[in-house]
């Protein structure tokens, strides 16, 4: 008797430990487990309430009339962030609304018409040369830091109502978004609570693409969410620079760009293939070759410089986002790995190849999957490894350093995605 109520005691739910990620089935280490409900105690007592200066704690989102908005995720999230800034901005007209961001994400936002303040934050140390990320900071001092700059933001305008964020990608170990210490403190939480007694709780799904992710954790907060089309914005000086660019190439021939970066080794397609993609589409199509990317992409760009036939423009780690999002706002297609151009060329409205790591094999929803971070609201094609190989094989995705299951992806497919693609969206714009 004693062993089978112990057996239960052992499987009750709130004492089982989860998994990291979808992606990664290691369970959380015990050290963490039995301190988890401490640690979040101490957050709770050490964090400003930032609305404790009058007390305002609301009930609804119409009583809210300063919103922080905090994100610390990389390009491609911060591109995809836009449909919540827009539906925020629609929701609360008259509110005060300042941005907590990536300070790598500044050009991201700098033009954005929805936020009256951004503060940005270091998020990474210094990259390595050749890595587009640098290891993430500690995350208690990101909080305590994020929670300066809040505590600053409502000395000179007033309390804070509420505060959204900073866990937008999957928090792990089965966290949920709600759970971050900022968010509590900073009103979201009674939010959550006076909906839900009201019978207006919304169920946030982590299977979802991030837009849709993004906008279901908006409308649990009651924001009114009335579509989803992602943005880009860009100053005229931007959009100067990137016609006088463009004004080297020839506009009755096809111009696609090609981005060989990305942010994890095992998501970078060999830049010899990508040589010999933009060789085959300039015979065939005629295609004028761009290519685009930072710092991080630039020994690749030299290698397919040094060996591409045509006419070829070089813009890797030369000019702002700003400047990149108002080119790739006028070409044709953009062949990409998985990477955060294809958000920003798409969010401009710019036909997509994507070249996927994560096989068509594997765990549908995790992070690396197209099912979650996929070209949105554009023409699009992806292309994936049919299969997980070797060591991947019995893991949700590809787990390589390097370019390992993605080298299944032939080129050929990448060239005739690309001229089927081409030629759909050139004939519907002549």
């Amino acid at each position: 008797m004693f062993g089978r109520r112990a057996l239960a005691l052992f499987k009750w739910r709130p004492l089982r430990r989860p998994a990291r990620a979808l992606e990664d089935p290691t369970l959380m280490p015990w050290r963490l487990f039995i301190s988890r409900l401490p640690r979040r105690i101490v957050a709770q007592l050490l964090l400003p309430r930032f609305g404790r200066r009058i007390g305002t704690r609301p009930r609804s989102i119409d009583e809210v009339r300063h919103v922080a908005v905090i994100h610390w995720d990389n390009l491609g999230d911060a591109v995809l962030l836009g449909p919540v800034l827009r539906q925020l901005r629609r929701t609360l007209p008259a509110a005060r609304i300042v941005l907590l961001c990536n300070e790598k994400n500044h050009g991201i936002f700098a033009h954005c018409p929805y936020v009256d303040c951004l503060r940005p934050q270091t998020v990474q140390l210094p990259a390595v040369e050749g890595e587009p990320h640098g290891t993430p900071e500690n995350p208690g001092r990101l909080v305590l830091d994020a929670a300066r700059l809040l505590r600053t933001e409502a000395r000179s305008y007033g309390p804070i109502d509420l505060v959204i964020g900073p866990d937008w990608l999957d928090p792990v170990y089965g966290a949920t978004f709600f759970e971050s210490a900022l968010f509590r403190r900073g009103g979201g939480r009674r939010l959550l609570r006076g909906r839900a007694r009201r019978g207006l709780a919304t169920i946030v799904d982590i299977r979802r693409h991030h837009v849709r992710r993004n906008l279901e954790i908006a409308a649990a907060l009651g924001i009114e969410v009335l579509d989803d089309h992602l943005e880009f914005w860009t100053s005229r000086e931007d959009q100067a620079v990137a016609s006088d660019l463009l004004g080297r190439l020839d506009a009755s021939r096809p111009i696609i760009a090609l981005a060989v970066g990305a942010g994890a080794g095992r998501k970078r397609w060999p830049a010899s293939r990508f040589r010999q993609v933009a060789d085959d589409l300039g015979g065939r199509a005629g295609a004028q070759i761009l290519l685009v990317g930072g710092p991080d992409a630039r020994a690749g760009a030299d290698e397919i410089m040094n060996c591409l036939k045509g006419v070829v423009v070089d813009l890797v780690g030369e000019t702002s986002i700003g400047v990149v999002g108002s080119v790739l706002r006028n070409v044709d297609l953009l062949v990409s790995n998985d990477s955060g151009l294809a958000h920003v060329a798409a969010a401009v409205g710019t036909p997509v190849v994507v070249i996927f790591a994560h096989p068509l094999d594997g765990e549908p929803w995790v992070v690396a999957s197209p099912n979650r971070y996929g070209p949105w609201g554009v023409p699009s094609v992806v292309l994936q490894p049919p299969e997980r190989i070797n060591e991947c094989g019995d893991r949700s995705t590809c787990i390589a350093e390097s370019a390992h299951c993605i080298l299944t992806v032939p080129e050929e497919d990448v060239v005739e995605a690309s001229m089927k693609l081409l030629a759909e969206t050139r004939s519907t714009t002549q």
